[in-house]
């Protein structure tokens, strides 16, 4: 079986073209329940989630099926006084064809950001069990549990490879 195509775009996170919200707003209806469940818990709904990762991510990301159909939404934003970056991933049911190559794609980003920034952070929806298995396989080490919004999640680290 070939490979699915997709894109990777940068968004710009201040400012969206019209043709960025039109695919958020696309992207926005098609969540996957489980990850719409965790952005309703962070932030009380989907969209205000969405918009506030993107105007706080110092880079944003989109990534598109080979339709242009919206699969993933992922960034990393800067916390004053925090070390490293909290990283966020949310996407749409259409990644299922694609999941393996972007696995793959995306366990890459990481490392490199993890390099760079020493550490990437943040924590998952207990229910998120795909977001969670992905999360191993990228290497992440789960921590201590949290309460947000009524829902239980997990603290999640990718820590920097130390070469001794």
């Amino acid at each position: 079986m070939a490979r699915a195509d997709y894109a990777i775009e940068s968004i710009f996170t201040k400012e969206l073209t019209d043709a960025e919200w039109d695919w958020l707003t696309d992207f926005e209806e098609r969540l996957r329940q489980a990850d719409r469940r965790e952005l309703i818990a962070a932030a009380g709904d989907a969209w205000t989630a969405i918009d506030t990762s993107i105007v706080n991510s110092e880079a944003c990301y989109r990534v598109s099926g080979d339709k242009g159909q919206p699969l993933v939404l992922y960034g990393r934003c800067k916390v004053d006084g925090i070390p490293g970056r909290l990283i966020w991933c949310v996407a749409t049911d259409e990644l299922k064809p694609y999941e393996r190559e972007f696995a793959r794609v995306s366990r890459k980003i990481l490392q490199e950001w993890a390099e760079e920034f020493g550490i990437l952070w943040n924590a998952v929806g207990e229910f998120n069990e795909p977001a969670m298995r992905w999360l191993k396989w990228c290497g992440a080490e789960f921590g201590k549990p949290l309460d947000m919004g009524g829902e239980k999640f997990i603290r999640f680290y990718i820590r920097r490879t130390e070469n001794v």
